[in-house]
């Protein structure tokens, strides 16, 4: 017959399991789940405004690039772009005012189609090729 454990026994091992239950959940957490920004690729910048675009992976292997602006260095208003370079037109335009970062924008590409990026704003009207879709960082 197995021996039965004292109530205060059987309080200090459940206390234990449930402590290593939440150590065991919270190290999953942290090693599953990467930072924010290092899904982001920066494209273009200037004056500590930077344009960062990312991509997720679609069927038949298209890609949807996001595109934002990171306006937190900055107290003006700036824009930011993302265009196809290749493989026809397309194109599109985030905005953010001084000290924010804008809400994310996304343009769908094939592979081999070449993307740039563009930042414009006071004094500033600046482009840059990011080149094709599987350098970028998935979001």
């Amino acid at each position: 017959m197995p021996r039965r454990l004292s109530t205060a026994a059987s309080v200090r091992r459940r206390l234990a399991l449930g402590a290593a239950a939440l150590t065991s959940l919270a190290a999953a957490g942290t090693v599953l789940a990467p930072p924010a920004q290092a899904a982001w690729t920066t494209g273009a910048k200037a004056n500590g405004v930077k344009v960062q675009v990312c991509k997720v992976p679609l069927t038949g292997g298209d890609v949807r690039v996001r595109v934002r602006l990171d306006n937190r260095a900055s107290s003006q208003v700036y824009r930011g772009s993302l265009e196809r370079l290749t493989g026809g037109s397309g194109s599109v335009t985030v905005r953010a005012a001084g000290g924010t970062i804008s809400g994310t924008k996304s343009l769908v590409v094939k592979p081999g189609h070449l993307m740039g990026t563009g930042i414009s704003g006071p004094g500033v009207d600046h482009g840059s090729a990011i080149g094709y879709a599987r350098s970028l960082a998935r979001c």
